[in-house]
């Protein structure tokens, strides 16, 4: 059971949270939405007990997990919460899968095991467990792979299992089915449904409201740091969308067939007998792959299926092991990535690991001026950048400071600015809001009426339906199915 009480919460730059309260009673489910910047993971992070009370973090209020309350005042004489006794009964997964692992594990079971270990289960219990929790989250067969080879999917997977090992009376779980495929959703679905069967309470943190949400599921929320919607049925009322909360699986407007038809047939990638393996692993095999200007293609398919990896051959980030990869008329060969920025605009799932400097007009700076351009060139273009995906107003921000769609957004401008003329994104929409969702497929759909040409992967089929032309599933490396839109 968790119970908070909070009258405020801030950080030493003020922004935080308000007048905030809810009871959850063990087996019980509620779901926290909100847009970006609306304090959801804040207010994760400190029922999940991530905060160091008066060190730059100041709660008034109480927080009750499993029958102990706590009191702040927003002193330094607050209680200090040893995580490690917390995370026995509360279950955390953050926004990040690389930020709740330790990421220093050999192996996928050690990764599980970490938490267990630490608080000195026995070895052959904890075995035991491990084995359990990859069987009902489809780990089974991973359970011996390095956890840096894994997906962004698996390593979500991982994430969730390692948070629900050791049998938290409650889970706190921010976006949790993000950059999960249709099975591993499911998988996860059931396993949350079978842990409240149990007793156990779930805290659900979501940008966009989950399709299926009933009318009889509990809903809170936030808009700028406080509540404005609680209970049950909230689901059927209206204002989501004014306050910048979509519904997940609703398509964006197409817009008319007429601006959405390719008009320009020369090739911008094409792919040759390309295989790709990790050491002996065989991992990407594609025969043929021809991408013309102007077009967009989104690569789906399950988590492991070889999409980030297809999409990184293109930019030059991994090499194929045979075959060929052409951009623009070029073979890759011989070709740096560095060199090819100017010409093919990475994305990656992860943007905070692209996002390295001290504000954000610097930030969307870097390209152009790597590029060669001068420091006035540079700064301009990614002034029109900025402003294309709305963050004029934030150009002395610290890229950090700025809420999770601003950051995606700025790593987006930053690709924009130095002026590809081909975007490889992978995982786009992962995490981002409504707003967030519309800048993105009107960008997509401008650089392509303009002549640019768009490769996406994705697990959302909605959204690839919605902004690309056509598609490819991929299953094992290869091409299963070619899609038409």
């Amino acid at each position: 059971m968790i119970s908070l009480d909070l009258r405020s919460f801030r950080y030493d730059d003020g922004a935080g949270l308000v007048d905030i309260a809810f009871t959850l009673p063990a087996g019980d489910r509620v779901i926290v939405v909100g847009a970006s910047g609306s304090g959801k993971s804040t207010l994760a992070g400190l029922v999940a007990g991530q905060f160091d009370a008066g060190q730059g973090h100041r709660f008034v209020g109480t927080l009750t997990v499993s029958g102990e309350r706590l009191t702040f005042d927003g002193s330094g004489s607050d209680p200090r919460i040893d995580l490690g006794a917390w995370g026995a009964h509360v279950g955390y997964v953050g926004q990040r899968p690389t930020a709740r692992l330790s990421m220093v594990c050999a192996t996928v079971a050690e990764e599980i095991a970490f938490g267990l270990a630490n608080r000195g289960v026995p070895v052959e219990r904890m075995h035991a467990l491990v084995q359990r929790i990859a069987e009902r989250v489809g780990l089974t067969d991973l359970l011996e792979r390095d956890p840096r080879r894994l997906s962004g999917g698996e390593l979500q997977r991982v994430c969730i299992a390692a948070a629900v090992v050791g049998d938290p009376g409650s889970l706190v779980l921010d976006e949790p089915f993000k950059g999960l495929d249709v099975t591993g959703r499911r998988d996860i679905e059931v396993l949350l449904a079978d842990l409240r069967q149990g007793g156990t309470s779930i805290l659900q943190f979501e940008p966009m409201l989950p399709s299926g949400v009933d009318s009889g599921s509990r809903v809170i929320m936030l808009v700028d740091g406080t509540t404005v919607a609680d209970g049950l049925g909230v689901v059927e009322g209206n204002g989501w969308l004014g306050n910048g909360v979509g519904i997940e699986g609703v398509l964006p407007d197409k817009g008319s067939p007429s601006a959405w038809a390719v008009t320009k047939e020369e090739s911008a990638v094409l792919i040759r007998g390309l295989t790709f393996s990790y050491g002996e692993d065989p991992v990407l095999s594609i025969a043929d792959l021809d991408i013309h200007r102007g077009e967009a293609v989104a690569v789906l398919g399950p988590n492991g299926s070889g999409k980030s990896t297809l999409l990184q051959h293109l930019n030059g980030l991994l090499r194929p092991t045979t075959g060929t990869v052409g951009v623009l008329g070029q073979d890759l060969r011989g070709r740096s990535t560095g060199s090819l920025a100017a010409t093919v605009g990475y994305l990656f799932q992860d943007t905070d690991q692209q996002l390295f400097e001290a504000t954000a007009l610097r930030e969307a700076s870097y390209g152009p001026r790597a590029s060669g351009r001068s420091a006035k060139e540079a700064e301009q273009l990614a002034l029109q950048a900025l402003d294309d995906v709305g963050l004029a107003d934030v150009l002395d921000a610290h890229p950090h400071d700025l809420c999770f769609r601003q950051r995606r957004l700025l790593a987006l401008a930053s690709l924009m600015a130095t002026g590809p003329a081909i975007w490889v994104l992978d995982e786009p929409t992962v995490g981002l809001d409504l707003r967030g969702r519309e800048v993105l497929a009107q960008l997509i759909r401008r650089h392509t009426r303009n002549g640019g040409t768009l490769v996406m992967a994705t697990h959302e089929a909605a959204f690839a339906e919605a902004v690309c032309h056509r598609g490819l599933r991929l299953e094992g490396g290869t091409v299963a199915e070619r899609l038409q839109y």
